[in-house]
């Protein structure tokens, strides 16, 4: 599995695990260790998909915390792949 991360501090890392299928990438699960709640976790998708649009990848997403960020954050659908 791959994984993008962001480190928190003191060597701590956020991070979105992936697996690749095809051009897309399969998102599984984000951990954000002891941090819930500050937003480390929704800087660590944003950075996710902005990534992905500038190489001009899709996601699927598998993984509820991501789900619930795109509820809010719209502007990021188009990086989304609706056929999983």
């Amino acid at each position: 599995m791959h994984r993008f991360e962001r480190q928190i501090h003191a060597g701590m890392l956020a991070a979105a695990y992936y697996e690749v299928d095809g051009e897309r990438l399969v998102f599984v699960h984000v951990e954000v260790p002891e941090f819930e709640g500050q937003g480390i976790g929704a800087a660590l998708i944003k950075g996710v998909f902005d990534n992905l649009r500038e190489r001009g990848q899709k996601a699927v997403i598998r993984c509820s915390f991501m789900q619930n960020f795109l509820q809010t954050h719209p502007e990021f659908n188009d990086v989304v792949d609706g056929n999983s």
